[in-house]
């Protein structure tokens, strides 16, 4: 994701030793969001803008902007979390869907 939509940024430790494989946390600058967030929700992807105990929420997240995140980098983040139910066949779904979303939303 990170090399194929320019500017993404991870959020969370680059040390993988430091971050639960099972979870990522990126942010896409120039888009909203709230936006993102529909949007996939729309295309049967859920995701969520924040940690799990703040699903639900569409204010950037308070962690993220405590870390010295910038609002629009915070603003534009969008929590991954895969579990038992993911499958192989559940990437290319949602790497089409986030690539459209993602495009769409920074216009």
């Amino acid at each position: 994701v990170l090399e194929r939509l320019p500017g993404t940024v991870r959020n969370g430790p680059i040390d993988a030793h430091r971050r639960l494989p099972h979870i990522a946390n990126l942010s896409f600058p120039g888009a909203d969001g709230e936006t993102l967030l529909l949007s996939l929700d729309l295309r049967g992807v859920a995701v969520s803008s924040g940690s799990a105990c703040a699903s639900g929420s569409i204010e950037p997240s308070h962690v993220l902007l405590a870390l010295g995140l910038s609002p629009d980098i915070a603003g534009s983040a969008v929590r991954f979390s895969f579990g038992r139910g993911t499958t192989g066949d559940d990437l290319p779904f949602l790497w089409a869907a986030l690539v459209d979303c993602v495009s769409a939303a920074r216009v």
